[in-house]
């Protein structure tokens, strides 16, 4: 694991191609409701687990819908994720881009050599596009 961070710190051309890869994750489905999401993510930053030594912690930005409980919500049941009324709490909306984005983010650093079970997502900032 140290290899891939000590890689990722020195090399700009890695760097950069972690940083500019756009990850999507969708399900809209008007059957089963509870699990849609339309996502677009990037990486933003890669650092070392505080309490894991093996572990990475990966930075997201994040823009897209996700299943809300809000009167304004379309078709599928998903808002927008910037709108803050449409969810029931912050944590709760992001701890659901976690699951959806670290399924992801796991299989791509993969191909660099980390492990899945070796990746957290960390902060997920909510913009309104990448």
């Amino acid at each position: 694991m140290n290899d891939f961070l000590k890689l990722y710190r020195e090399e700009k051309k890695i760097r950069d191609l972690i940083k500019r890869s756009v990850f999507t994750t969708k399900i809209l489905n008007n059957i089963i409701t509870y699990d849609n999401h339309d996502l677009q993510f990037k990486i933003t930053h890669i650092k070392e687990c505080d309490t894991w030594s093996q572990s990475v912690v990966v930075n997201i930005k994040v823009c897209g819908r996700l299943r809300s409980w809000s009167w304004n919500s379309d078709e599928y049941r998903t808002s927008n994720i910037t709108i803050k009324r449409s969810f029931r709490s912050s944590v709760e909306r992001n701890r659901r881009i976690r699951i959806y984005a670290g399924k992801k983010v796991s299989n791509y650093l993969m191909l660099f050599g980390v492990r899945r079970y070796n990746v957290e997502i960390g902060k997920v900032a909510i913009v309104d596009s990448l």
